[in-house]
């Protein structure tokens, strides 16, 4: 027999002879849920509240905030009317977000529904699919440069909202396993994990907005004909990218000494960085350093990816 606190079987509605559900976790330990029905259902619904002096973006913001922290359902609603630009943004963030719809619209209310399980995407396995985004980004980035291929170049801003929406994904799928660890129990991911996913998601998510930053800086130097670049800087881009992505398989895996190697070898590659500036003439100083500068941070990011896989393998 356990006797429950009082002012909290109160606050949740308990009764004499009601039932509750108890679940155990990893470190023996037991949560107590009021009633019988499955909690790792119930979310939580958010309001927005808008008028004709509400800014778009704005709006925007707001609406990705709630969808990161996770919440089943967002409605917009309007003392009057919703303002056709405000109604018009919202459209837009759920044509940019991932597994939401608005299910109902009238002239006050906009309701917008997740209609994703929580539990049929795991965020490492939406890791896996920004790493392969952002390699591809950066490839292409090399490639186009030695071609001359401005175009390619120019695509690389769109492309890198794709890796945002991923990101935002894993942001609320990790919010939503933190606020109700018996989803997380069930799905068979430990809190620590799923963390640590979101780690990993951020360093992704800003390499990709360094993709962004070399295609726009190489796009300048092809722009002022500067057609041939120096052959050190490629190479030095292409073993970056191969970092990168034995950085992300080295969490995957949680390889303790392949994370080592890898942070050994981006020390060696920010040292190459360096060296190829210093070396760099004709003008083109000043792109060129935005370019190695990102370049370094890529590798840099790398390492912290690298350094949350060995705080990962330590685990076990």
């Amino acid at each position: 027999m356990v006797t429950l606190p009082k002012e909290w079987a109160d606050s949740v509605g308990l009764k004499k002879n009601d039932a509750v559900s108890l679940m155990r976790q990893n470190d023996g330990s037991l949560i107590i849920y009021p009633g019988k029905e499955d909690h790792s259902e119930k979310r939580s619904k958010k309001k927005i509240t808008v008028n004709d002096d509400v800014e778009e973006n704005f709006l925007y913001r707001e609406l990705v905030g709630a969808y990161i922290a996770g919440h089943d359902t967002i409605e917009i609603i309007a003392d009057t009317s919703i303002p056709g630009n405000l109604a018009a943004t919202a459209s837009a963030f759920t044509q940019t977000s991932i597994g939401i719809e608005i299910i109902e619209e009238n002239d006050k209310s906009i309701v917008i529904k997740d209609l994703m399980d929580p539990e049929e995407i795991k965020p490492s396995k939406s890791i896996d699919r920004m790493k392969v985004l952002t390699r591809n980004m950066l490839t292409d980035i090399l490639n186009a440069t030695e071609k001359g291929d401005v175009d390619v170049l120019q695509t690389m801003q769109n492309r890198d909202r794709e890796v945002d929406r991923i990101h935002w994904l894993i942001s609320r799928q990790v919010n939503i396993h933190q606020k109700n660890i018996m989803l997380s129990t069930k799905t068979g991911m430990n809190l620590c994990e799923i963390t640590r996913c979101n780690l990993v998601s951020r360093c992704i998510e800003r390499i990709g907005d360094h993709a962004v930053l070399l295609a726009k800086n190489l796009k300048k130097l092809l722009d002022e004909g500067h057609t041939i670049m120096e052959s050190t800087l490629i190479n030095t881009g292409r073993e970056i990218i191969e970092l990168f992505v034995n950085s992300v398989e080295t969490w995957n895996k949680k390889g303790l000494i392949e994370a080592n190697g890898c942070i050994e070898k981006a020390n060696e590659l920010i040292d190459s960085s360096i060296k190829t500036y210093k070396t760099t003439n004709g003008g083109i100083e000043s792109a060129t350093n935005v370019i190695l500068s990102s370049m370094r941070r890529i590798a840099e990011y790398s390492i912290d990816i690298s350094e949350i896989a060995i705080n990962s393998a330590m685990d076990d």
